[in-house]
């Protein structure tokens, strides 16, 4: 079965991309809903009326418990869907219950004789807490189990994924992730990152997923085993991670819990439902909590499908819009260990160059200290580092767009990146950043421009300066990530 993957519009590591698998489409970001091929609460039909046009669900559950009608049918047919299935072989189950007794030859040809579009091997996830020797042996059994299925099944129909394990070990999530390309695998998966988000351990989140996004190419799509808060989402997609796939919506649903996209209320202490969704608009919050349990689980999972939804499609308009940066730095602003995450997201700032556009269509806000670290402005360093060459013995500072100059170098002033040659200032972002008063922090323009060997500065008196005004550009319809060319770091 043929599998692609084209990349439309990128910003940070977060791609608008289409993935292509078995004649069917799927753009990204997208997030596959989980269903349980047994009891399903949402049926498929609803699902795909929602517009999820691919599902995950558990090979080893329909093996189990309906091996015999889904080799007679097909999983499409099994379960009333004909998008995009991807099955999980059973390694969570591994993690869950322990060994399941089954090797990669029966996992691997009863997921292909199924149909699945997409596959992934049968593999061990490491979970956490877990010693480095136990983890070590995670990542050998399921490369071994990856090698061997696509050795042996890789001339099926089914598109087999590889599945990343290392767990907290960013060296052995390096390791899993560069002998999964090297074998061949064009798509890839994260595991064991459940249990970490469950700890509220989002900065190591961020770690794994960039020991992972560093390990392989940038064209490979990565996917993010059990990804599905509308907190941590934008998060994953700035740093690289292409689809997601979750239970959480029926999972909190049955335990009472609402998703907004600014966290998880408990119903119980609702009086409100803030969201117009078709399940909310039909209903109120008490009405809601005197519904039989099946029926106020199955509401608040449409519900939350909803806001899942509506979460991603955020994120593919933050990466078109240029402005995936800020989208994770509003949500880190709903929790400190959030705001920790975002800080760690700052700290790899470089690799986030790469699919940066160097022009944007908005201009950049500078709102905290973590905002001076944003690629754009490293990118912007490099433009000026270039461009600061002395060609007369004075130098001036300058605002407005028509400010004329005589016997001397002129100079604007970024409230970050200091002076920069006025005939900058029509490139981005020289005129096209707001900073907030109190981070507006550049050098002193004065400082840096004598130490450049001008023997006179002069420049507007300081009650005269005004900040320099945010300015819509246009940039390319489809933007290439920076050096994509490269060999990943």
């Amino acid at each position: 079965m043929g599998f692609t993957f084209e990349v439309k519009e990128t910003d940070l590591l977060g791609r608008v991309g289409e993935i292509g698998v078995g004649g069917k489409t799927l753009e990204t970001p997208y997030m596959f809903p989980v269903i349980h091929p047994v009891s399903q609460l949402i049926p498929t039909q609803e699902l795909a009326s929602m517009g999820y046009r691919g599902l995950m669900t558990n090979s080893y559950i329909i093996r189990s418990r309906r091996m015999e009608e889904a080799l007679d049918k097909g999983i499409h047919s099994l379960l009333g869907y004909d998008g995009v299935f991807i099955t999980d072989s059973g390694g969570y189950q591994v993690l869950e219950y322990g060994d399941l007794e089954i090797g990669y030859r029966e996992v691997a040809e009863f997921q292909a004789r199924i149909g699945s579009e997409l596959a992934v091997t049968l593999d061990r996830p490491t979970g956490y807490p877990q010693s480095r020797p136990v983890a070590k042996s995670t990542v050998d059994y399921s490369f071994q189990n990856a090698k061997a299925t696509l050795e042996e099944y890789g001339d099926r129909k089914t598109v087999w994924v590889g599945p990343i394990q290392g767990g907290l070990y960013g060296d052995l999530v390096r390791k899993s992730a560069k002998a999964l390309v090297g074998a061949g695998f064009g798509f890839l998966a994260l595991g064991s990152p459940v249990q970490v988000m469950e700890n509220y351990m989002f900065s190591d989140l961020v770690d794994m997923i960039m020991a992972a996004r560093r390990a392989i190419p940038y064209s490979t799509p990565l996917h993010l085993f059990g990804a599905g808060h509308p907190l941590t989402m934008p998060l994953a997609v700035a740093l690289g991670c292409d689809t997601f796939d979750s239970a959480s919506y029926v999972l909190f649903a049955r335990s009472g819990r609402y998703m907004t996209r600014s966290g998880v209320l408990t119903l119980q202490s609702m009086k409100y439902l803030p969201c117009s969704c078709p399940a909310c608009a039909a209903t109120s919050a008490r009405e809601l909590t005197e519904m039989e349990h099946r029926e106020r689980t199955r509401v608040l999972s449409l519900h939350n499908l909803h806001v899942l939804r509506e979460e991603i499609e955020a994120c593919k308009e933050a990466i078109s819009e240029g402005r995936l940066w800020d989208l994770v730095e509003e949500k880190s602003m709903a929790h400190p260990r959030l705001r920790d995450a975002f800080a760690r997201m700052a700290r790899y700032s470089k690799d986030l160059e790469v699919g940066t556009p160097a022009i944007k269509d908005r201009g950049l806000f500078v709102r905290s200290t973590l905002d001076l670290l944003r690629p754009e402005f490293a990118i912007a360093k490099e433009k000026l580092a270039g461009a600061m060459k002395k060609s007369s013995k004075a130098a001036m500072i300058v605002q407005g767009e028509g400010a004329e100059t005589e016997g001397g170098d002129a100079y604007g002033v970024h409230p970050v990146l200091g002076p920069y040659p006025a005939e900058l200032r029509f490139q981005y972002p020289f005129s096209q950043t707001e900073a907030a008063q109190a981070q507006n922090v550049p050098p002193d323009p004065k400082k840096v421009l004598k130490a450049m060997g001008y023997d006179r500065v002069t420049a507007p008196p300081s009650g005269q300066r005004k900040p320099a005004r945010s300015r819509r550009t246009r940039r390319a319809a489809s933007p290439s990530p920076r050096a994509s060319s490269a060999p990943p770091r």
